[in-house]
Parts: C-alpha cells; sequence; structure tokens
C-alpha cells in the first residue's frame, strides 16, 4: 500500500528541523576571551566553520522549497530517503563545533568533509526520488541529479582539499567545503550553461 502525503506538510516539517539546527550552531559559538579585535581574530575559524555550515543548511532549505513548490504529493519512498537526509544533517552542528574547536586536527576535518560529501549525494539522491515518485506532475526537468558539470566541479575541489588536507594541513578541507558550498550555489543560468555546453560537446 502505498502512502501519500501533502508534500506542504512533509515541507513545513523540514522547515522546521532546519531552522532549529541554524539556531543551535549560533548558540554553540563563544565569546571572544577579549574585548578586541584579536579576540575576535582568534575565533576566525569558529566563524568560518559556522559560516560553512550555514551555507549548506540554507542551500538544502533553499532546494527543497524549490523542488516541493513543484511537487504535490509524496509517497513512502520519498519520506524514508529524507528521513535518512534529515539524520545526516542533524550532525551538522555537532561537527561543525567539533572541527572549529580542532581545526588544525585532521581527524574532525575528515568527518566535517565527509558529512559535507554525504549531505550532497543524499541530497541529489533525495530530490531524484522525489521527482521519479511523483503521481501527478510529472516533473523530469526539475531532477538536481541532471546537474552532472556542476557535481563534478564539487567533487574535483573536494578530492583536492581532502589530498592537500591529508598530505599538507587539514584545513584545506574545511576551505574545499567553503569553496564546494559556494559552487553548490551558483546561479540557474551558470548550470544551464555548464549543461548546454556538455549537450553541444563545446
Amino acid at each position: 500500500m502505498v502512502f501519500l502525503l501533502d508534500s506542504g506538510r512533509f515541507e513545513t516539517f523540514i522547515d522546521a528541523i532546519l531552522a532549529i539546527m541554524m539556531t543551535v550552531m549560533v548558540l554553540k559559538i563563544p565569546q571572544p576571551e577579549t574585548l578586541s579585535l584579536s579576540g575576535i581574530m582568534d575565533l576566525s575559524v569558529v566563524y568560518l566553520s559556522y559560516l560553512i555550515s550555514f551555507i549548506i543548511i540554507a542551500s538544502i532549505w533553499n532546494s527543497h522549497r524549490k523542488l516541493f513548490d513543484k511537487i504535490k504529493k509524496i509517497d513512502n519512498y520519498v519520506i524514508a530517503i529524507y528521513m535518512v537526509l534529515t539524520f545526516i544533517i542533524t550532525l551538522v552542528p555537532y561537527f561543525t563545533y567539533w572541527v572549529s574547536g580542532n581545526p588544525y586536527s585532521l581527524a574532525p576535518e575528515i568527518c566535517y568533509g565527509s558529512l559535507f560529501i554525504l549531505t550532497n549525494v543524499l541530497y541529489l539522491l533525495a530530490s531524484h526520488i522525489a521527482v521519479k515518485h511523483d503521481k501527478f506532475n510529472k516533473n523530469s526537468h526539475l531532477d538536481s541529479s541532471r546537474y552532472v558539470n556542476l557535481n563534478l566541479i564539487i567533487y574535483t575541489i573536494f578530492i583536492i582539499g581532502f589530498l592537500i588536507g591529508i598530505y599538507i594541513n587539514p584545513i584545506a578541507i574545511l576551505i574545499s567545503c567553503l569553496l564546494s558550498a559556494i559552487v553548490w550555489n551558483l546561479p540557474l543560468k551558470i548550470i544551464n550553461i555548464l549543461d548546454n555546453s556538455d549537450t553541444h560537446g563545446y
């Protein structure tokens, strides 16, 4: 038996979770030990990790909002994969706090970077399944997994960042996450140019 749920209710549920996570992250940011520029600079990595995590969560919320504006009903499969994605996303504040306190340690950097990669992969899978199981509106053009060139750029940045982080400086992984988050939010016009260039073999 296929259970169908109104996508608006599910969207509200996900929105609430994302909003709570953003709030939890900012509450974890410590106050500067001294009220000076140097005191603020001492927390620069903390601010950077918070910024990256905020961009990740905000990007998922924005993409999720656009997708569910078109999809009206979802089934068990969509709910299941989104619950897995939500579980992974809820780990973002934890690993953000860990990596911000140990920016030059390899273990937290690798865990944080791996979480970013997993979030990206699961989001693409979740949106693909949501479109595929849309019983009422066939929105195949919304399938995020079609952005092949964009994802190749993202994963290339990840690989380079991980290699530099492992062999030279662990903080390179954090920087690769920031660059990947920026690429993830490229305007749709640029994405279409990349897709068209690939289609026409340019």
